[in-house]
């Protein structure tokens, strides 16, 4: 294992769950996925007029490529929603550039504009949802982000982060300096990434609300879940021993490209593949903890 260049920092504000849930209710592609799911969905979107719900998808198409995490964690002062996006929209062109330059961000001549379209339909969201949420949520992340900085220490590093997304490994690059990791609710089991030169920011999932009386807790069920399908068992054991690309379980198994990566979101969801990340290039393999816990997790809720 080649030495960590690359320092590990914990981050949480409001600001990120507010970007996280409107990132999750607008990206379909992830709702078939989400805990939370399509039923989460038709919910919110009931307090939404269609109006509302055109001009936050025209923002989020717009400023797709334009992410926000930068600017969040650049923020000097009150990291609510509304002390973040007045903090945001007082920026001057050049500001906004200016930090855009430091991540090498490659962005429009219309960044204002830009600026001023997701500030917008963040702040719509908000009002009609995201300040409606349970607190309890966000309390829990800010508990669980000071958890994870207490944990840190200069050699433990990636064993922190690969703890923390339930099994992703993170390799250092001659130009990685820095990683951040993020606590966030709305969008279980999904781990996000958003990568640039020298900082990555990844946002791991966090079950921060207790199941309902007599229910099994959400890891216990992607556990059970993940280990209930012969094809998600075939790929497990492909992966004993060894690490191999996307390509290669595709290949062995057999199977579309789409259901196999559907597999492999549900394993990873239960911390059941290591996820090895080296320079643009991922591998996967079996992560044996999460099989050697699955007799202490059933016991308890027994017990429970």
């Amino acid at each position: 294992m080649p030495p960590i260049n690359y320092i590990v920092e914990v981050d949480f504000a409001p600001i990120y769950e507010c970007v996280n849930s409107f990132n999750a209710f607008l990206r379909k592609q992830s709702h078939a996925v989400m805990d939370s799911g399509k039923l989460w969905v038709r919910e919110v979107q009931q307090h939404l007029s269609p109006a509302q719900l055109q001009k936050m998808r025209e923002a989020m198409d717009a400023t797709d490529e334009s992410n926000l995490y930068p600017y969040i964690w650049n923020c000097p002062g009150d990291r609510s929603v509304t002390g973040f996006l007045d903090w945001l929209d007082a920026l001057s062109s050049g500001e906004l550039y200016e930090i855009a330059a430091r991540y090498n961000l490659s962005v429009p001549p219309n960044l204002p504009e830009l600026r001023d379209l997701a500030s917008e339909a963040l702040r719509v969201w908000n009002t009609h949802y995201f300040s409606g949420i349970n607190q309890a949520i966000i309390e829990g992340l800010e508990r669980e982000a000071e958890y994870r900085r207490e944990m840190l220490n200069k050699d433990n590093s990636m064993e922190v982060y690969e703890q923390a997304t339930q099994g992703m490994r993170l390799y250092p690059t001659d130009l990685l300096k820095q990683v951040v990791i993020i606590p966030q609710y709305h969008t279980r089991p999904l781990v996000t990434s958003a990568i640039y030169d020298e900082v990555i920011f990844t946002s791991y999932s966090c079950d921060v609300l207790p199941p309902g009386e007599g229910r099994p807790p959400a890891e216990l069920l992607r556990l059970t879940h993940a280990l209930s399908d012969e094809t998600r068992l075939c790929i497990l054991r492909l992966l004993t021993g060894k690490q191999l690309t996307f390509t290669e379980i595709v290949r062995e198994v057999g199977l579309s490209k789409s259901t196999i990566h559907y597999h492999l979101i549900t394993l990873r969801a239960a911390g059941l593949v290591i996820v090895h990340y080296n320079n643009k290039t991922t591998d996967y393999s079996l992560r044996l903890e999460a099989l050697d816990d699955l007799p202490r997790q059933i016991g308890d809720y027994m017990k429970s």
